[in-house]
């Protein structure tokens, strides 16, 4: 499991990694929301795994090694769950700089949005993978994510404009302190645990759904 997490670290090119660490205080200074920025990088993580699978067809060499097939699929899981990780404390890192150094004011994460998003970057790789898994066709795979995007913000932005009291307006730069304000409106006993359980209980279920899809697809090929 270890050589495996230490390729899935180092699958996505350098030039990948780079603009991440890059663009993140780029985007803070032109004031894009953080939560946004957030979610964007997370399934670019994921996006980035497969078009490097695609292109260099790592998948196929790793595969032949002698290692379980579903060893793969449950390390994939792990490091991008570990790199949304770091990318949220880095993140929250710059914000801290930004606002205290600059003077600038820009969102800064609490405990409580560390918690929110850390279950969320869990619940996109738990949506997203599957569908590489079982979509053939990278193109295809890709435009079923961006749709899934665009209906999950046109839904979401009712529950938190509710939240912050934005009746007749919508101030993008200022969504982020809803996500925690809808966690605990619409999950009202132990908002956090409740959550927290629930997502991991649909990450067991994605990796087993992954593990049989990928099984298949390599008997296949």
């Amino acid at each position: 499991m270890l050589s495996l997490l230490r390729y899935n670290f180092l699958l996505p090119t350098f030039g990948t990694w780079l603009s991440f660490f890059l663009a993140i205080p780029i985007f803070y200074s032109l004031m894009i929301p953080p939560i946004f920025i957030y979610i964007v990088f997370v399934t670019t993580i994921i996006l980035s795994y497969f078009y490097t699978d695609l292109r260099a067809r790592s998948t196929m060499y790793i595969a032949s090694l002698p290692v379980k097939l579903a060893a793969i699929v449950r390390g994939r899981y792990v490091s991008v769950s570990l790199i949304s990780l770091c990318l949220l404390f880095y993140q929250w890192g710059w914000g801290v700089v930004i606002s205290n150094l600059f003077g600038i004011g820009v969102y800064v994460y609490t405990w409580k949005d560390i918690l929110v998003l850390s279950m969320l970057a869990v619940l996109i790789v738990t949506l997203v993978t599957p569908i590489y898994y079982a979509v053939k066709s990278f193109l295809m795979a890709t435009g079923i994510v961006l749709i899934g995007y665009f209906l999950a913000v046109f839904y979401s932005l009712k529950p938190l404009t509710d939240v912050l009291g934005m009746d007749n307006y919508v101030i993008f730069n200022e969504l982020d302190a809803g996500f925690v304000l809808v966690v605990e409106k619409y999950v009202p006993f132990q908002p956090f645990v409740t959550l927290g359980i629930a997502v991991l209980v649909l990450l067991f279920l994605s990796i087993k759904l992954s593990e049989r899809l990928f099984i298949k697809k390599q008997r296949i090929t």
